[in-house]
């Protein structure tokens, strides 16, 4: 990781919600600015503590492993925000590993300020309020891996995504649904022999969109009902 300079950070960071209270910490050097390249790893899973970064330019991507050993992607993180191993501070982990997904500049919190700060209940509830809708998604997600079957969770992740089955690779989209690459391929492949999907160039296009919205019916009662409950509608 690189040091950048500060003095050409510092607007940047004056700018955040978040500075009056990291203030004196950021003025008596306590929080370093680094920076990383697109593909670095910031933390994976065996580092120690929590980790937590300020993202003030690029996106990370939060990894786990499964207990087979296949990468599963948990979380797309966009400055400006919080992250790291969040899901430690609630008594769990996800033993995630986080990668630069583009460059990134980020504010490093130590373990002992982090702490520290989180003493202060204007921190504390700035830290919770930004990453509880992302920490109840990471739940959400490894809940939905094993309420839905493969085939709904590829399903839904193209209603979601559906511009990676152009450009994304079997390796990629099949981190980023949570399953394995060799399930992924039989999916394509029936979906293929039922007129759902077709190939062309090398990459995917949806021949039967109706019949690919109807295989996700029910797992989108679930993440509709996620919805509603991270953003319920005002009275």
């Amino acid at each position: 990781m690189n040091n950048p300079d500060k003095h050409s950070w510092a607007h940047e960071v004056s700018a955040l919600e978040l500075y009056p209270l990291i203030r004196p910490c950021f003025e008596q050097g306590l929080l370093p600015i680094r920076s990383c390249p697109a593909g670095a790893c910031i933390s994976d899973a065996a580092d120690e503590g929590y980790r937590i970064l300020y993202l003030l330019q690029g996106s990370i991507q939060v990894f786990s492993l499964s207990y087979r050993g296949r990468r599963i992607l948990l979380d797309e993180v966009s400055a400006p925000s919080f992250s790291g191993h969040i899901s430690r501070l609630r008594g769990h982990s996800f033993d995630a590993s986080l990668t630069a997904q583009t460059d990134c500049v980020y504010l490093e919190f130590p373990d002992r300020l982090f702490l520290e700060l989180m003493q202060d209940p204007s921190f504390a509830l700035e830290f919770y309020r930004s990453t509880s809708r992302r920490t109840y998604y990471m739940y959400h997600k490894f809940l939905g891996l094993s309420l839905f079957t493969a085939e709904e969770n590829t399903a839904m992740y193209y209603l979601l995504h559906g511009d990676r089955f152009r450009t994304g690779t079997l390796d990629s989209m099949s981190e980023e649904i949570g399953i394995s690459r060799r399930s992924l391929c039989y999916i394509l492949k029936r979906w293929q022999a039922r007129g759902i999907l077709s190939r062309r160039n090398g990459r995917y296009q949806v021949a039967d969109p109706p019949a690919l919205f109807k295989l996700t019916e029910q797992i989108r009662l679930f993440y509709n009902q996620l919805s509603l409950e991270t953003n319920p509608p005002h009275s």
